[in-house]
Formats: structure tokens, C-alpha cells, sequence
């Protein structure tokens, strides 16, 4: 076991000289993961949000007006991160059931496990009357002129929020337009972070990997994150969004570095396997 320890670190030694690989326009991995309806955070970007609840629990106007402060934040601060990037980043929000509160019979807790139900955004479409995804993301193309876009689901319950991405080779019909579902609390029915964390699964939806351990990531990666991007949003979120950024990893992934260092790979997590 001490052996094994020692070559890893001598591994890791090697591993972190930092090389910079490409200064070229090309500022994401190019992989199966950059093919759903949020391609980059740069330019003009499409909100469509929407608000769900059950008929046990219903969301008040006040609590909707909360979440959609949240959301104005989380955009702000995103557009100032690719400002420090030197990239132009708008976002325009709309509403995408025009008002309606979709109810549903139940809404899961989120856990953080990998196994969450990622037919929220399917669903949502469907209910503003789009055949499906694939669908919808075609007709929302054509009548906004923006192919950018992701969709952003307020759920009234408990729960640790997550991405739903797109990647070549899965259903279109099912997942192409892409999107997060935002839980009021966290699972413990603890408050949380919304700014951090609706622009934390934004980024999700362009590329960005998560840097703390999940299900799909190990301590390790982890440990070093800790060491190299300490304040990135990717590790960590807050009260405090000036606290926070987009560090050199997590901007490649989303475009707006576009020089990639030797060490980004490596931190590729188990959930975006090329």
C-alpha cells in the first residue's frame, strides 16, 4: 500500500506540470458532450424557465419573485465572469408555460445520486404543448432565433438540484433541449445558495464538470481542485457569489478560455465520459 501511494504521488508530480496545449479558437473539449441545445456561454442565451409544484405545496407569488431574483443574479454574475474572460455574454428569460404553474402528482427529492429522474425537461415541453424535446427546441429556434438556449424548472420541494445534459447518441426527442431543475431548500429542508446554485448548474449545461466529490468524482480530484481552483464555483458554492468564479478549468470547458492546460483532462468525471 505505501509503494502504491508513492508511485501515485510520483504520478501526479508529473501529471501537474502545467503545458499549454492550444492557444487555438477551439476553447471546449471536443467531445460527444457539445451537441445539445446549450452549446456555449457566450453571446446571446435563452432562459426559459418555469415554475412546478404538487397540490399539497404551491408556490406563493412572493417565492416565485424570490427565485426569479435568484436567477437575475446568477445571470449577472455569469456575465461578469465571461467579462473577466474577455467574452460577450446577454441573456434574455421567458417564461415558458406563459404564466401557468405546471402542477405534477409528486415531485422527487433530488439526492445527488446519478439516479434522478432526468425526464423534467421532456415533460415540461409537453405541457406547453411541444411533441417533445427535440421538438421543442425546434420551434423555440425558429421563433426566438436563438439556437442557444437551456430550460430552467423552479421545483416547490426539497432537494440538491442537478443538470440535465445532451450528448451525441442519446434520444433527442427525449433530451436535446437542454436544462436544470432547482429545488426551493436543499433535502435537509436547509436554505440554500439559489444564485450560486442556479448559475453552478447553468455552467453544468455548457460543459462544466463538477469539482467536489459526487457519485461520478472522486476525493482526490477533489483534494486538488481544492488546491489549484479553491474558489471556483464548480467546488464550491455560496452566499457570497463575489467570492466565487469561473477559474481557468471551468472557463475552458464553457469557451471562454481558449488555452487548455495538460492537468484539465484529468479531472474529467465519470458522468462525462467522452
Amino acid at each position: 500500500m505505501k509503494a502504491f501511494v508513492r508511485n501515485t504521488c510520483m504520478v501526479l508530480t508529473i501529471l501537474f506540470q502545467v503545458v499549454v496545449i492550444s492557444h487555438s479558437a477551439q476553447s471546449q473539449p471536443d467531445d460527444r458532450w457539445q451537441s445539445g441545445s446549450s452549446q456555449s456561454l457566450r453571446g446571446e442565451v435563452l432562459t426559459l424557465y418555469c415554475f412546478t409544484e404538487t397540490k399539497a405545496n404551491r408556490w406563493t407569488p412572493d417565492e416565485k419573485r424570490v427565485m426569479l431574483q435568484a436567477l437575475q443574479q446568477a445571470q449577472e454574475w455569469l456575465m461578469g465572469q465571461a467579462g473577466n474572460w474577455q467574452v460577450g455574454l446577454q441573456f434574455e428569460a421567458k417564461d415558458l408555460l406563459g404564466g401557468e404553474v405546471w402542477e405534477v402528482d409528486d415531485i422527487p427529492t433530488g439526492t445527488g445520486s446519478g439516479a434522478e429522474r432526468v425526464d423534467w425537461i421532456r415533460k415540461a415541453t409537453q405541457q406547453a404543448g411541444y411533441r417533445n424535446a427535440k421538438n421543442a427546441y425546434q420551434k423555440l429556434s425558429k421563433q426566438y432565433g436563438q439556437s442557444n438556449m437551456h430550460v430552467l424548472i423552479f421545483a416547490k420541494a426539497d432537494g440538491i438540484s442537478y443538470a440535465m445534459r445532451y450528448a451525441h447518441g442519446m434520444n433527442k426527442k427525449k433530451y436535446q433541449l437542454e436544462g436544470v431543475l432547482v429545488y426551493q431548500r436543499y433535502d435537509n429542508g436547509a436554505e440554500m445558495p439559489v444564485p450560486a446554485i442556479i448559475a453552478h448548474e447553468i455552467l453544468h449545461t455548457s460543459g462544466a464538470w463538477d469539482l467536489y466529490a459526487t457519485y461520478a468524482q472522486t476525493r482526490e480530484k477533489q483534494a486538488k481542485a481544492m488546491e489549484l481552483y479553491p474558489d471556483d464555483i464548480m467546488l464550491r458554492v455560496g452566499h457570497d457569489l463575489n467570492s466565487l468564479k469561473a477559474d481557468k478549468l471551468t472557463a475552458w470547458l464553457v469557451g471562454w478560455n481558449p488555452v487548455e492546460e495538460s492537468q484539465f483532462e484529468w479531472f474529467r468525471p465519470e458522468d462525462f465520459k467522452k
